[in-house]
């Protein structure tokens, strides 16, 4: 995620810098060709690329308005996490009896409070890799034990998996009788509401926008920009490349932030910053439990936040 004030062009986007040093050449050569080879054939009537500019501004703007709609709802949706997660801590810290260890069957070592606030740590992180699709079990081999760790191997999906296993220990201690079922049903809601912001990041994960709102928008940007100079210069003359240039930019400006934004766990500049929001999470169960050997946060680099 940005957080910088100024946004370098070619760190933020490099296509845009590309593509308008290419149009700006031709700009310049089109208004050369006309006013000093005079090559009048190379203007058309301005008013048709007014009509075309106009609809291509609205419909940028509707494909931009439904990126941003995803954008927002993945940050929103790891908001959500952040707050369950410390609900979670509180509630398994503070229901459930300090005495109780039950074992799991993937774990020779009873699974204590105390882990199964470790193991909501571990979530998180295995949900940032998840949807990132990156490797998740070096920050898993730091939470888990190796049993654990070898039976999550051969899961597909590490996150449910780890559901699956705080599920699990949560009804062993209701049926040593150390949870009762007002607040197993309390805990059993937390992880619900876990369940449903992983499902809701895998559907905006696995469900891109309609790849209409990607192919015509790019088209229509591309066509628009070499036709505009077209337009402009038998009014402006030499001070064409300088107009057509600004408006230009203006458009493919707008086609590349939408298509940056559309996919918000893509681990670019342009993302939901998983990987600080997961260790603000970790800092914070870290000190639920008494610890002080905090990791560091994760703090923005040359203004972008990961």
């Amino acid at each position: 995620m940005i957080v910088r004030d100024h946004l370098p062009l070619r760190r933020t986007w490099p296509h845009v810098s590309r593509k308008i040093s290419g149009l700006v050449l031709l700009y310049l050569a089109i208004a050369v060709a006309h006013e000093h080879f005079h090559w009048t054939w190379l203007s058309l009537p301005a008013f048709p690329l007014a009509m075309i500019g106009g609809a291509l501004s609205v419909f940028l703007g509707f494909r931009n308005n439904s990126a941003y709609d995803r954008w927002w709802e993945a940050r929103t949706l790891w908001g959500g996490m952040v707050n369950t997660s410390r609900t979670f801590a509180r509630q398994v810290l503070t229901f459930v009896d300090e005495n109780a260890e039950p074992e799991l069957e993937h774990s020779p070592r009873p699974m204590s409070r105390e882990s199964l606030v470790e193991l909501q740590i571990a979530y998180v992180h295995a949900l940032r890799c998840h949807l990132r699709k990156q490797n998740p079990f070096p920050e898993l081999e730091k939470w888990l034990p190796v049993e654990i760790v070898a039976y999550l191997r051969s899961q597909k999906n590490v996150p449910l998996a780890l559901l699956m296993l705080k599920a699990q220990v949560l009804r062993q201690y209701f049926d040593e009788g150390r949870l009762d079922s007002f607040r197993l049903s309390s805990l059993d809601g937390t992880l619900t509401e876990l369940c449903n912001v992983q499902g809701a990041c895998e559907r905006i994960k696995n469900t891109p926008l309609p790849r209409q709102y990607h192919h015509f928008p790019r088209v229509l940007v591309s066509v628009f920009s070499y036709m505009l100079p077209l337009g402009l210069v038998d009014g402006l003359g030499m001070l064409m490349p300088v107009a057509a240039s600004l408006v230009s930019f203006i458009f493919v400006s707008l086609d590349t932030i939408g298509e940056e934004i559309e996919n918000p766990f893509e681990n670019t500049v342009h993302d939901t910053p998983m990987s600080s929001l997961s260790r603000a999470i970790e800092i914070n169960l870290r000190q639920n439990l008494g610890r002080v050997d905090l990791p560091p946060e994760v703090r923005a680099v040359d203004g972008f936040l990961y």
